[in-house]
């Protein structure tokens, strides 16, 4: 699996830490890839079990926010992200460690959202983005399952955001 560039994963369910194990390793073996889209309904426990993907460019992350916080603390080259929180994803985006990944700092050009609403943790987590991405030059937010209104108010809301790179382009789909 060295040479493999690209990757597209699904994990659902761990019945047992087995499954957890198997789910670590697969992660590990393709550690060397460009491009990785990752849906995962668990959580992996402890950023220490993955392994640093320093190839990575391009990230779809499908899952729960705390285990997209573990990885964007191994991915120190990541350019384009793109996520999608799992309907039932409980956490707060708060729980974010002080540490900030250095993808965020020093890489990622564009991070595009797909929400189903904006409430309090998209908030925190657009400001959290949008506070930290030094480089970053396009958010993109996508937000077709909101209504009129409902766009309209995180429009207003978004465009109140300091952002830390003056570049950036917040984009409203």
């Amino acid at each position: 699996m060295k040479s493999l560039e690209k990757a597209d994963i699904s994990i659902y369910r761990f019945d047992s830490s087995d499954c957890e194990t198997s789910a670590t390793h697969l992660i590990q073996g393709i550690c060397t890839v460009r491009s990785l889209s990752l849906t995962i309904d668990e959580v992996i426990s402890g950023t220490s079990r993955l392994p640093i993907f320093h190839n990575l460019i391009e990230f779809k992350f499908c899952g729960r926010e705390t285990s997209l916080v573990e990885f964007l603390h191994c991915v120190p080259n990541l350019k384009t992200l793109t996520i999608r929180f799992l309907v039932d994803a409980g956490t707060q985006w708060k729980a974010l460690p002080v540490e900030v990944p250095s993808c965020l700092s020093f890489h990622l050009k564009e991070i595009e959202i797909e929400i189903s609403c904006f409430d309090t943790r998209m908030i925190e987590m657009v400001s959290y983005f949008l506070d930290n991405a030094m480089v970053l030059e396009k958010l993109i937010m996508s937000m077709a399952a909101l209504t009129w209104r409902q766009k309209w108010e995180a429009q207003n809301q978004l465009l109140q955001f300091l952002k830390r790179s003056k570049k950036c382009l917040i984009v409203i789909l």
